[in-house]
């Protein structure tokens, strides 16, 4: 199976009617927010908050925005004019504060220019993740490029003919990073330095419990991904809870049948796809590159780095939360989408990277993105979209993420030091808050009997294969010592002259008495 077939397209469009009938009944006030997310997710949309407006998530498998996508998204942008985008922990972009004509006429749109919405949320296979710089990260084993754009057709393909219990998230490592958390998912492959990956399953994040996977299968050739896709998604719908939404991901799966019987059932699954049809991938390298304009003094800026192509090099783009400026972002793709080769690849961890540049495109783009564009680790930090937009949300974690940036700046603090952070605004785990070194997700507390808008603290984590570490909840600071809390945290570190990585593990204490002085 090579691309999305016409078939699957047009399986998809047949299902438009349904989104735009729901989508108009929840505008006309008629359909409640929850009855409407059970039809709108499936389509990639959900309300917010306030039900006056609508956000629209675009799919980018491996968070690969080609410059076909880029004319697009230019297109997009000057005729829907939307307020705010923002880029997704699953690599995806989303569109926000659209209106009903806006978000009917944007999703047709999309549709008729390959961008595909259907299956980006609700209980699909979610925009496929994955190491953002495959294909020319220097460390990579191999270029996993033609792996994860097969893979990614194929569960366009096959989303249609599903019913699973709840979302299934899979995604690539290149072996060297694991940037879309691979080895957390309800499926991931982990390429290894001799050509092949190792397969894991059962990961996951939630209210109710999160987990690593296990490895099920190592070494396979990884044009057969597809049969673990497909297999993996036969033992999600066979053994899933579809009565209890709080126990329905596949890693209570695993966490009922244990490590072996997980194992033995999801190879079974597998042995079984392979007699349903041939769906190896039929794989052909990249083409190469054949421009160069080697300038290594480009390096002295932060974000600009060499690939493995001799002469080629890539930007790194962070907007503040995720949430770039529209203008900014329109004069980047407008840009991009002109330079010969040239891909935005988006991460799970809200950056883009702009890639398959000379040295004088390189210095272009970094002077277009430098206005709101972050430098140091703790800028990097990472935030949902937040209560002021998400129905589900709890705190304003994107809000909180600028507050805090806005104070230690007034402070004058060097904030070097500070690690990358992960803000959540409610138990959703959106941000991965537990795979941080630091991280915050809204809660609340009670304050002289009193709840009171909170947000809980975790420290310790780590998603880097072979290291991967859960941080455990130290405490809960009542959101407006937050800023606070950071501005002792920064001159700790400054005065220690360590940064938080370096230091934490020696401090624990010492930091567990820092959150309990602002609870």
């Amino acid at each position: 199976m090579s691309g999305i077939t016409p078939e699957t397209k047009e399986e998809i469009r047949s299902r438009f009617p349904k989104f735009a009938e729901a989508t108009h009944a929840f505008f006309a006030k008629e359909l409640p927010p929850a009855k409407y997310k059970g039809t709108s997710g499936k389509f990639g949309c959900y309300g917010e908050k306030g039900g006056e407006a609508c956000m629209l998530r675009l799919r980018f498998p491996g968070g690969a925005i080609t410059q076909a996508n880029m004319k697009f998204l230019i297109h997009a942008l000057d005729t829907y004019q939307p307020s705010l985008v923002h880029f997704t922990t699953g690599e995806a972009l989303q569109v926000h504060h659209l209106k009903e004509k806006e978000l009917l006429d944007l999703y047709q749109d999309c549709l008729d220019h390959d961008v595909y919405c259907y299956g980006a949320g609700s209980d699909n296979p979610r925009n496929l993740t994955a190491s953002p710089l495959h294909g020319v990260d220097p460390q990579e084993y191999f270029d996993l490029t033609p792996y994860i754009k097969g893979t990614a057709d194929f569960v366009m393909n096959i989303i249609p003919s599903l019913n699973l219990p709840r979302k299934y998230k899979i995604s690539f490592s290149n072996g060297t990073d694991n940037e879309g958390h691979a080895t957390f998912k309800d499926l991931g492959f982990v390429a290894r330095p001799d050509g092949k990956v190792d397969v894991y399953a059962g990961g996951g994040f939630g209210v109710n419990g999160s987990r690593i996977g296990i490895c099920v299968d190592e070494g396979i050739d990884p044009a057969d991904t597809p049969y673990y896709v497909l297999g993996y998604a036969h033992v999600y719908m066979d053994h899933g809870d579809y009565k209890n939404r709080g126990t329905a991901r596949s890693r209570f799966i695993l966490t009922k049948f244990g490590d072996d019987e997980f194992r033995r059932i999801v190879r079974e699954a597998v042995a079984k796809a392979r007699t349903e049809g041939n769906f190896r991938l039929q794989v052909t390298a990249e083409p190469a590159l054949t421009k160069s304009g080697k300038d290594d003094t480009v390096l002295s800026n932060p974000r600009i780095h060499a690939q493995k192509q001799d002469g080629l090099y890539y930007v790194a783009y962070h907007p503040t939360g995720g949430t770039p400026d529209i203008s900014v972002f329109h004069q980047l793709l407008t840009a991009a989408s002109d330079l010969d080769g040239v891909e935005i690849r988006l991460n799970a961890d809200e950056t883009a990277y702009i890639i398959n540049l000379t040295a004088a495109e390189a210095r272009q783009i970094a002077a277009i993105t430098e206005s709101d564009a972050a430098v140091t680790a703790f800028e990097n930090s990472v935030s949902c979209i937040g209560a002021t937009v998400c129905q589900q949300g709890l705190r304003d974690s994107h809000g909180m993420l600028v507050r805090v940036l806005q104070t230690l700046k007034e402070k004058g603090l060097d904030t070097s030091l500070l690690p990358q952070c992960r803000f959540s605004g409610c138990a959703s785990t959106c941000t991965t808050q537990q795979l941080g070194a630091l991280g915050l997700r809204g809660s609340s507390k009670r304050v002289d009997d009193k709840p009171v808008p909170a947000f809980l603290i975790y420290a310790g984590g780590n998603y880097a294969v072979g290291k991967e570490h859960m941080s455990d909840p130290v405490g809960t600071i009542v959101e407006d010592k937050v800023p606070d809390f950071f501005v002792e945290l920064t001159q700790i570190l400054n005065a220690a002259q360590s940064p938080f990585l370096a230091w934490y593990p020696a401090h624990v204490a010492d930091f567990t008495a820092l959150v309990q002085k602002y609870e």
